[in-house]
């Protein structure tokens, strides 16, 4: 009797849970496809280094995956755009979003809290 009370209390807990993430995942909507053959720590990395030349490779990728697409570099997520016009909608109309970089201890301590122009994210 005295395990019974954690035991539900445990059991309700997971079932909110899966309620409520599946509520959320569900309102993102539709995810950009990631190429396949990703390895766990270094992503697509070893695609990169075969002998075919970058963009031709990226390339033959879009050919498969459609104009927009991600890879994993490493454990960093990577969206690729081989479309003229999808370029120009990310590079004009959603520059803000792109604009940024991202935020890395290594580029806080190096860039002496974000103030080198290089390591900076977007903003003032």
């Amino acid at each position: 009797m005295d395990l019974l009370l954690p035991l539900v209390i445990f059991v309700a807990s997971i079932l909110c849970f899966f309620i409520f993430s599946s509520r959320i995942n569900n309102g993102l909507g539709v995810r950009t496809p990631e190429a396949a053959g990703s390895w766990p720590i270094i992503g697509h990395l070893h695609l990169l280094a075969g002998s075919k030349v970058t963009h031709r490779l990226l390339g033959s990728m879009a050919d498969k995956f459609g104009p927009v697409f991600t890879l994993k570099l490493g454990v960093h997520r990577v969206l690729v755009v081989s479309n003229s016009e999808m370029a120009k909608e990310c590079l004009t109309t959603n520059d803000r979003v792109f604009a940024s970089r991202p935020k890395a201890l290594a580029s806080e301590l190096m860039g002496y809290n974000y103030a080198n122009f290089g390591f900076a994210p977007y903003g003032p």
